[in-house]
Order: C-alpha cells, then structure tokens, then sequence
C-alpha cells in the first residue's frame, strides 16, 4: 500500500477551492462539486490520495451544512420535520 502524501492533498485541496468562481458557483453543493471536479482531475495525485482528498471533502461540506444549517433539506420520515439531506 502506498502512502499518502497529506501535505500535497491539502495543496491540490486549497489550491481547488482558490479557483472557485462564487458568481458561478453560487450555492455550498456547486462549491462542493467542483472542488471535487478539480481534485479528481489533478495529475498529481494517486488513486488513494483523491479517495482520501473526497473523503476529507465530504467531511468538511458535511460540518460545514450542520453548523451553518445550510444545504438540501428533506421531510424526515420519522418526525415529519424539515432535516438536512447529509
């Protein structure tokens, strides 16, 4: 198994979120999306390195939504309230 180099993760990650165009990617989920599309496009990186960069991603949109209460909302089926879709 190959190592992970973190610190060029975190690189192509900040590096990904500097491109992001606010005019165009105007909502969390299409900032999501396309620091996600930058990632997986990077030559740099190993398989496991942009597996391990999404799953840091999804960890930092996910946080992100529940401390900001942002992001899509669905009906629960438990309680019928308005919830986060994470």
């Amino acid at each position: 198994m190959t190592s992970i180099r973190e610190e060029l993760v975190y690189i192509v990650i900040n590096k990904a979120y500097a491109l992001i165009d606010y005019n165009i990617q105007n909502t969390i989920d299409k900032q999501f999306e396309f620091v996600k599309k930058i990632v997986l496009a990077d030559k740099s990186l190993t398989k496991n390195e942009k597996s391990f960069a999404i799953n840091q991603l999804n960890k930092d949109s996910d946080s992100y939504k529940l401390l900001y209460n942002e992001g899509t909302k669905r009906i629960c089926e438990n309680c019928h309230d308005e919830c986060l879709a994470t």
